[in-house]
């Protein structure tokens, strides 16, 4: 087996010194494109990788951030990620991510990956309402900042939206529009942000003398889209359904399209995540509008200002969330 390429076999085919091409990879001093063109070249012919450990080691920082969300396959998290990754970009800094696929015990496994990385700081959006017991023990832990989901534990910065407030303006809007015969999609009822969604729904609903019920979809959504048939065959059919996230969003869709469902003539509904795919859909849907670059930036704000070593009291970041109104909801006849 070949060793790796070392930077002096770069330098010789690029014709340059070594520094120049340290240069170029790390980005510390600036290169003029000629010589990055040539280094690149160089580099890639070569098959050369950079040693980001060896890196560390020479300079004594590490630029790495962890990033760990429970599934990549969600829209919002993807989302929330591109945004951490050209933030992180703009301060000198590179991203990891790791997906813990909504499983405590991979949570754990891909975070001690993270974790001997040795990284600069850590973003985490834990797959339950708990912060994993490696942030809190005697080990490395870097700066970290808990997004999307709160744990009990007052042990770190966090950034959440106003989750009673997303699922009352939802409940309110079909509310608005002469609905009384509500049903709640909820993907998992042991999640913070669910719970709290289909609460502030439920508030509403209590307020103007109307009714809910509530359906667990999990996380994928063509299991979803068969449970939620399953409960509308053996259920009264409602005249409104609110999804809780973007899994049950599609859940939702997936269902009402197989069993020939006219939205909203038959059934409004109200979506969670704003996609362009919403807008773009025959039927728009209406959709509450989860302010994912103000979380980003919220986080990364937050973030940057720990690993720089500022001292201040925890944050609690708290955003509101809006909603899109589109063609999938109308007045009950």
């Amino acid at each position: 087996m070949r060793e790796s390429v070392s930077i002096k076999e770069v330098a010789k085919m690029a014709g340059v010194s070594t520094a120049t091409v340290s240069n170029v990879y790390s980005g510390k001093k600036p290169v003029n494109d000629d010589l990055v063109k040539r280094v690149c070249d160089a580099g890639n012919k070569l098959g050369y990788k950079v040693n980001r450990i060896a890196s560390q080691l020479r300079s004594g920082k590490n630029n790495i951030v962890g990033v760990l969300v429970p599934d990549l396959s969600d829209p919002f998290f993807t989302s929330i990620i591109t945004k951490l990754e050209e933030l992180a970009q703009l301060s000198g800094y590179e991203i990891i991510v790791a997906n813990s696929n909504d499983n405590e015990k991979t949570e754990q496994g891909r975070l001690d990956a993270l974790l001997s990385w040795q990284p600069a700081g850590l973003v985490i959006i834990p797959c339950t309402d708990v912060i994993p017991s490696q942030l809190l023990g005697k080990g490395y832990v870097p700066p970290f900042v808990v997004a999307d989901r709160v744990s009990d534990q007052n042990v770190s910065d966090t950034v959440v939206i106003d989750n009673r407030e997303a699922g009352a303006i939802a409940a309110s809007h079909l509310i608005d529009l002469g609905h009384r015969n509500l049903l709640l999609a909820a993907s998992d009822l042991n999640i913070f942000p669910i719970r709290e969604r289909c609460a502030g729904a439920q508030d509403s609903v209590a307020r103007f003398g109307a009714t809910s019920d509530i359906v667990e979809l999990g996380s994928k959504p063509f299991r979803g889209a068969d449970i939620l048939s399953n409960w509308l065959d053996s259920d009264d059919r409602p005249t409104a359904i609110i999804a809780t996230n973007g899994m049950t969003t599609l859940a939702i869709l997936a269902c009402l399209a197989k069993r020939k469902v006219d939205i909203p003539n038959q059934i409004s509904v109200v979506g969670f995540d704003d996609y362009l795919w919403m807008s773009a859909r025959k039927t728009s849907l209406t959709a509450v509008s989860q302010p994912t670059s103000d979380i980003a930036n919220s986080v990364w704000e937050c973030l940057k200002a720990r690993m720089a070593g500022e001292k201040f009291a925890r944050k609690k970041i708290v955003l509101s969330c809006t909603l899109a109104i589109r063609d999938s909801t109308c007045p009950l006849v």
